[in-house]
């Protein structure tokens, strides 16, 4: 919550956008971290290369940041409407070399979803006397986070290679989309010390000895016989996998690369009307993923924001004012 004392300003005017040089500031720089974020994504969905995936999730965050900041600095809602159009339209410009239909589409529902994360932002706003920063970051992030992870999602399924002859991402990207979904917690229940980077043969031997440790009865066997049990399961398990592959496995390979080596397998092997819908059921898991950790980017997004926020009060960028004697309201000088 933001305090005031006595000193504040107070102020008899109705909530207007003063400062039209700091709005259009404001506003340019929330296109330019929407066009750069949807420019890298494209590279990265396309060539899987680290810092491209890197350069986005910076562009991700400043446009999380400068969001909310404009929710709190700019009073016109025909304004901030038209500042959230062109951020949508900056965010789907960066794909002009692979627009379509449903990309396009994609920016539409974007759109509305950053529209109705603003209302939350201003309803929240308008109806507290004090500004609570974390509060109103509660209300309009997450809508915010789902509109870029429904964008995300969007153009996974759409500008990525797709080949009916070969499977729409690469080993690279298939890693770095899958990992994070492993560390999820309720998965990591049911699939402990799960690690992708291991060999086939130790992750098998791993869910092996997890499944028989389940079993009190197992401590009281002498070593030898836990031994026993342990390679039987662990047999069972590899013919197991080799079954629903349908093909043998390379215990000594990373259990991504099989992964990625089995669903390969299995995309080219299905009926040419079940693979256009492959893709966009990949771009929902990707959206999935993504909402998966919508708090903590909300906590991290909030935080650079506020910093920023504190700064524009420190230099006197904005201030503080008193709506008659009762609301307080946040202006830009």
């Amino acid at each position: 919550m933001i305090n005031i004392n006595a000193s504040q300003p107070i102020t008899t005017e109705a909530e207007i956008d003063k400062s039209r040089p700091k709005i259009i500031a404001l506003a340019v720089i929330g296109m330019i971290f929407s066009f750069s974020f949807g420019y890298f994504l494209k590279l990265f969905i396309l060539e899987s290369r680290q810092d491209y995936f890197f350069f986005s999730l910076a562009a991700f965050f400043g446009f999380l940041t400068f969001f909310l900041l404009n929710a709190f600095f700019i009073k016109s809602a025909s304004r901030l409407s038209l500042i959230i159009f062109l951020e949508s339209l900056a965010l789907l410009a960066a794909f002009f070399d692979k627009l379509s239909m449903t990309l396009a589409a994609g920016a539409l529902l974007s759109f509305l979803f950053f529209l109705l994360a603003w209302q939350s932002g201003r309803s929240e706003l308008g109806s507290a006397l004090k500004i609570r920063f974390w509060r109103v970051g509660k209300r309009i992030l997450p809508k915010v986070i789902a509109g870029l992870a429904l964008f995300i999602g969007v153009a996974y399924a759409n500008v990525g290679s797709f080949s009916k002859d070969e499977f729409f991402i690469s080993l690279p990207a298939f890693e770095k989309i899958i990992s994070p979904t492993i560390e999820i917690k309720i998965i990591q229940k049911f699939l402990p010390k799960f690690d992708l980077t291991k060999p086939v043969g130790e992750t098998i031997e791993n869910l092996a000895i997890n499944q028989i440790e389940k079993n009190p009865d197992f401590k009281l066997l002498s070593e030898a016989e836990k031994k026993q049990i342990i390679a039987q399961t662990v047999k069972k398990l590899e013919e197991n996998f080799s079954g629903l592959i349908n093909a043998p496995i390379n215990l000594k390979v990373k259990t991504s690369e099989a992964l990625y080596q089995a669903m390969t397998d299995k995309f080219k092997n299905l009926p040419e009307n079940v693979k256009n819908f492959v893709p966009a059921g990949f771009g929902a898991l990707i959206f999935l993923i993504i909402i998966s950790f919508a708090l903590p980017i909300r906590w991290l997004a909030s935080i650079l924001a506020y910093f920023i926020y504190e700064i524009f009060l420190a230099l006197g960028i904005s201030v503080i004012a008193l709506e008659g004697r009762s609301r307080e309201i946040i202006i830009l000088k």
